[in-house]
């Protein structure tokens, strides 16, 4: 049974979902009890205003483009947005799936702070890099250290700390200028980079590379991101290199091979010994000229090393990197990279640039290999099974067949190979209720299957085995999960068919079996009433007495014989009927009370309690009070035929948009596995030889047919040997 609309609404009010419902402008015309609950606002500052109003600036346009691009023919779309304010010292994030629907957008979201939240972000980066995170709040002054920020300063972690504590630990000459970098930021709203000296609870000096990013809402800095880096080593590594000269000769003679020191001005570079043997140079010869040794290098990565060496001696900072093929000391080729440190005059110039050849080769033919084995794997996924996904022990997706790609990237405008993507985020809704569990299976070793039944975006029904395979590698540790699906639509479509005729055969046969039962009773019956009672009357029977109950027998049996076979007309020509309703406004107590009138006879002579309710607010609904009449006709006999003591109660009331006739007996009931069957043609509860009551059940198919004709409904709940109840409900003339 479909769920009311005040159901619906209270649904919608008591779920944990987010429910907000827009227009296409992105103004807000409704929302649901969670809403207001996240918001934290009142909801009269909240309807008619368009949800970017709460956004970040930075999701605005994402959220505009989106609900643009929601039209009949695409309706359905979803993703994450922040908004400018504060759960538990997180900024809300609310994952949303939206769905267009006559001229109205209908968002329903999930928060989902914690998976979202800049700073468990940065949390999770600190920990893979060793870099520790910060966040800071300019409204309240809160600040929130990493584990790694804490033991970067040797502090106790999960201590509460200030801004201008903060700025304390940093050395006296260095205060200012952090104090400077933040101002800065809150003010231009641009990212600062520095490095700076600090000094430890414990007094260590250390030099720390400080980088802080702004979260921007309506044009001001509400929240600043950032990262600290312990450089120290590398700080006086660099400050070695640039004041020190004997260093670098030291350096050259504690590298085992690969070494060079490139003059710029002068266009010569400098070799180490275990170089030149590597690349068959001269042993003898230090310096050679950088024309000879770009004669080494393969014809085709010339030009684009060289490029890539100009590039580099340009750009800011003082790092070099470039790759290329050399020919070697056996005549082959051999990959390099090139990794330098550039010394600059105070024009900013590269003067001089020392660093170390590092042989790749090895590397590259096993990258080689990775990309040619990738290629074949590919191969095999696109032509194997309808979609094949292969996944990580966490479910994210490594790889996927184009088609299941395709999909991914049409539905949820992602690319998994492009940005690693959860495949529960990205795969369809009715493929969610289980597959936590079947992965979970896969996990522990055992391969699970199972059958799904899914609509694709073109609305056909489409079925698919799933099966979940756990791929273990050399130490037999489950590594990841290929998950693939099979079409078998074919298949299942056969099935179902076969099933389908099979049931229907079954119907068909027990239709005709009632069907010759019912009529061979109650055609035969008044048939042969007929024949012996005319046979009787023309035996020329003599007393008057006797000859007037035969004529009333003879009258009943034609009644009986006529109201069967106009019942079976009336329900063959339904289809016609409907073309011919003659609908108008109608007085329902009127109706309801002239069909009450009809049966009150036959109520009183089984001795029944025969009561009538009518509704004092004299409600009126627009039908055809001719299929009206016949469907509360049919019902209201059915009662009293079938109560032998007790009562009926026919009552009236009007709600809101609805009427409800009531018909309540306390006759024999209805066995709640025939229930379902009550409203079928040719259906007794009894039937055969063995019914106790007359009929040929086709009444209540009627009553049911032509009530929903008149777009109105049927319901029934019943006891054996307590009674019945039926409903109807019609619309309202407001």
């Amino acid at each position: 049974m479909a769920f009311t609309n005040d159901e619906l609404l209270t649904l919608l009010d008591m779920t944990s979902l987010v429910h907000i419902i827009l227009d296409k402008s992105g103004k807000i015309h409704k929302i649901n009890r969670r809403c207001k609950q996240l918001f934290s606002i009142p909801e009269e500052r909240i309807i008619g205003t368009t949800l970017t109003e709460f956004m970040l600036d930075e999701d605005i346009s994402t959220f505009n483009h989106l609900i643009t691009s929601l039209t009949q023919n695409h309706p359905q779309a979803n993703e994450t947005f922040r908004f400018a304010i504060m759960v538990s010292k997180k900024i809300l994030s609310i994952k949303f799936d939206f769905s267009y629907f006559d001229d109205k957008v209908y968002a329903f979201g999930i928060d989902v702070t914690e998976e979202h939240a800049e700073h468990d972000l940065l949390s999770r980066i600190s920990k893979l890099t060793r870099t520790g995170a910060w966040h800071y709040n300019p409204d309240n002054e809160f600040i929130f250290f990493s584990e790694e920020c804490y033991l970067l300063h040797d502090l106790e972690p999960g201590i509460d700390i200030t801004l201008e504590q903060a700025i304390n630990y940093y050395h006296p000459d260095s205060r200012q200028r952090v104090r400077d970098s933040i101002e800065r930021l809150l003010k231009t709203k641009e990212i600062f980079d520095y490095t700076e000296r600090l000094i430890t609870k414990k007094g260590v000096e250390k030099w720390v590379r400080v980088i802080g990013v702004p979260v921007i809402n309506k044009n001001k800095v509400i929240f600043v991101n950032g990262s600290f880096e312990d450089v120290t080593e590398r700080y006086h590594t660099i400050e070695k290199l640039k004041q020190n000269e004997e260093t670098k000769h030291l350096a050259l003679k504690g590298i085992r091979s690969g070494l060079f020191d490139h003059l710029i001005e002068t266009n010569v570079v400098f070799y180490s010994k275990d170089f030149r043997k590597m690349l068959g140079l001269p042993i003898n010869i230090d310096f050679v000229p950088e024309k000879e040794f770009r004669k080494m290098i393969h014809p085709d990565d010339a030009e684009e090393a060289l490029h890539r060496h100009l590039s580099n001696l340009e750009k800011k900072g003082h790092h070099y990197l470039n790759h290329f093929r050399l020919k070697h000391l056996d005549g082959g080729y051999r990959h390099y990279e090139v990794y330098g440190y550039r010394k600059k005059n105070q024009k900013g110039n590269t003067i001089r640039m020392i660093g170390n050849l590092i042989d790749i080769h090895q590397k590259k033919i096993n990258e080689q290999l990775i990309i040619e084995n990738q290629s074949r794997l590919q191969a095999m996924v696109n032509n194997g099974f309808a979609y094949t996904v292969l996944l990580d022990t966490k479910g994210i997706i490594l790889m996927s067949d184009k088609d299941s790609l395709k999909i991914i990237k049409r539905d949820f405008n992602v690319d998994p190979m492009a940005t690693p993507s959860f495949f529960i985020d990205v795969m369809p809704l009715n493929f969610k209720n289980t597959f936590a569990h079947e992965f979970n299976e896969a996990l522990k070793g055992i391969v699970v299957k199972k059958e799904i039944e899914r609509i694709t975006y073109k609305g056909s029904v489409q079925w698919l085995e799933s099966k979940y395979t756990p791929i273990f590698n050399n130490q037999k540790k489950i590594n990841s999960i290929l998950v693939s699906f099979h079409d078998i639509t074919e298949r299942k479509s056969a099935e179902l068919s076969i099933k389908e005729a099979h049931i229907k055969e079954q119907e068909l046969s027990t239709l005709k079996s009632n069907i010759l039962s019912n009529f061979s009773h109650e055609i035969r019956t008044p048939l042969n009433g007929i024949i012996t009672i005319a046979n009787l009357l023309l035996s020329n029977e003599e007393k008057p007495e006797e000859r007037e109950k035969l004529l009333n027998y003879l009258e009943e049996s034609k009644e009986r014989l006529l109201k069967t076979i106009n019942n079976l007309s009336h329900y063959s020509e339904i289809d016609t009927l409907k073309k011919n309703l003659n609908y108008v406004e109608i007085d329902m107590n009127y109706s309801v009370e002239t069909s009450y009138r009809e049966y009150r006879h036959m109520a009183r002579s089984k001795n029944l309690s025969y009561l009538l309710e009518l509704d004092e607010s004299c409600p009126t609904a627009n039908i055809d009070e001719s299929i009206f009449s016949s469907a509360l006709n049919n019902i209201i006999h059915n009662a009293i035929k079938y109560t032998e003591t007790g009562e009926i109660i026919v009552k009236i009331k009007s709600e809101k948009e609805k009427i409800y006739i009531y018909i309540t007996d306390t006759g024999i009931g209805i066995d709640k596995k025939n229930i379902r069957k009550i409203f079928d043609p040719f259906i007794q509860e009894s039937i055969g030889l063995s019914r106790k009551y007359e009929g040929t059940g086709i009444g209540l198919s009627l009553s049911k047919r032509y009530i929903e004709i008149l777009g109105g409904k049927i319901k029934i709940e019943s006891k054996v040997n307590k009674g019945t109840k039926f409903t109807i409900i019609l619309h309202k003339n407001n």
